[in-house]
């Protein structure tokens, strides 16, 4: 088993983590509580609030040490395939944001994730192993930074006086671009640090680059968790993310496209388990349960 698969899924792990600690923190805090919270977007004053609490500064840590074993795993791997594999938060998230309630998984939103990690699992699997440092282009990726930023404004434009789930939705998926971009971003910043070091690094603008898009992705997560509940701003991330990491991986890095009818149809049936997964999470079914307690 190639290296990056249990640091892509160990990262998974501790990112899922820092999700569950981080939105459980936004729930305490003053935006939370405000009754205009469905037309306000989080500032400022919100990211204040959060920086005093002690669990969102754990969560902040172990957020840290997910980012760099994903580092790692970028490093050893293609982008197109160890960001598939982060979807797997999902396996871990849900589940932890629910310790500590009297409420359970239910048994549909466990079939969906099952559904969404098999495809994603099954796109990596049909393809021939990609190179892991293949050649950038810098024209497109500006023209990709700057497509992101675009859509990520409009996302967030149109959540306003939306209810919570689709305003997570919302944020989640603006969250979920820009964690794709940080992921190409600190992909490339790694692989020259590692072979060159860290002097070459900072002489290059995407190092920099790669500075911003991360706390704009941070921002933008916390937002989502502010907002909404976690199955949403979750389930919105980590779909969006993978899916623009694979296509910044053909478009941006020359990852080979899905040639051959078995690839292709692998390609195909890993898109409607995907699709049929994200359908069955935004059902009411979908929703946690309470816990059963026997006397």
């Amino acid at each position: 088993m190639p290296l990056f698969i249990p640091l892509a899924l160990l990262a998974a792990f501790l990112l899922a983590s820092s999700a569950a600690l981080q939105q459980r923190a936004a729930g305490r805090s003053r935006f939370a509580a405000r009754d205009d919270n469905d037309m306000a977007v989080p500032g400022f004053g919100h990211l204040l609030d959060l920086v005093r609490e002690p669990l969102w500064l754990v969560g902040w840590l172990t957020n840290l040490a997910g980012f760099l074993t994903q580092a790692l795993a970028l490093h050893l791997g293609s982008l197109a395939e160890v960001q598939p594999l982060m979807v797997t938060q999902l396996l871990f998230a849900l589940p932890l944001g629910l310790v500590g309630t009297r409420l359970r998984m239910a048994r549909t939103a466990w079939w969906a994730i099952a559904a969404i990690c098999s495809g994603l699992a099954l796109l990596l699997g049909v393809q021939d192993r990609l190179p892991a440092h293949p050649p950038l282009d810098q024209e497109r990726l500006v023209l990709a930074i700057i497509t992101i930023v675009a859509l990520a404004t409009v996302l967030v434009t149109v959540s306003r006086g939306r209810g919570p789930v689709g305003r997570a939705t919302l944020f989640g998926i603006a969250a979920g671009l820009f964690f794709a971009l940080s992921a190409l971003l600190l992909k490339q910043a790694t692989d020259e640090t590692l072979d060159n070091g860290f002097d070459a690094t900072v002489t290059h603008w995407f190092a920099y680059a790669l500075c911003g898009v991360t706390l704009t992705s941070l921002c933008l997560g916390q937002m989502a968790y502010a907002v909404g509940p976690l199955t949403a701003a979750a389930t919105a991330m980590n779909i969006t993310n993978p899916t623009a990491a694979y296509a910044l991986g053909v478009l941006v890095f020359g990852v080979p496209a899905p040639r051959g009818s078995g690839v292709i149809s692998g390609v195909a049936v890993s898109a409607v388990l995907v699709v049929g997964g994200v359908f069955l999470l935004s059902r009411p079914s979908a929703l946690p349960r309470p816990r059963h307690h026997v006397p």
